[in-house]
């Protein structure tokens, strides 16, 4: 049973690679940072920006070598970003913008890496509080 368990955490370990961390910046034009958990960027890879409530994207590319999008937001607060790669890694997230006094500040924010890890212990650790339940039974 530790060896399942202990080859279950190694086979998962490279899932994590596949995570694409969105970072928000914001001046006279606003600046979205792509890359992946590891830290290496999401450069030159497609994406799309659409003002909230439009099926017509405001503006399709590529990322930048740094993995960024940079956008001017006009009077246009919220945005929906997609993202996407040729291997299937992508992100599809809300981006929320303010205008004060000319420039945009960032709202909007990614989960903490450490939630999302405690969420699945969480789950993974239900899951078998649960399967020891239904074997205790089957014993009794």
């Amino acid at each position: 049973m530790r060896a399942l368990l202990l080859s279950g955490w190694l086979l998962a370990l490279p899932a994590a690679a596949h995570e694409i961390v969105v970072e928000t910046l914001s001046g006279p034009a606003n600046v979205v940072r792509l890359h992946y958990a590891d830290g290496q960027p999401f450069a030159f890879e497609a994406y799309e920006l659409y003002p909230a409530g439009s099926e017509v994207p405001g503006q399709v590319g590529r990322t930048d070598a740094r993995g960024r999008v940079v956008f001017i937001a006009d009077d246009q607060p919220q945005w929906r970003l997609k993202a996407w790669s040729a291997d299937g890694h992508g992100v599809e997230r809300e981006i929320v913008v303010q205008a004060v006094g000319g420039t945009a500040v960032e709202v909007a924010a990614t989960p903490a890496r450490s939630s999302l890890w405690l969420a699945g212990l969480g789950g993974i650790f239900g899951l078998f509080g649960v399967w020891q339940l239904f074997l205790r039974k089957k014993k009794a």
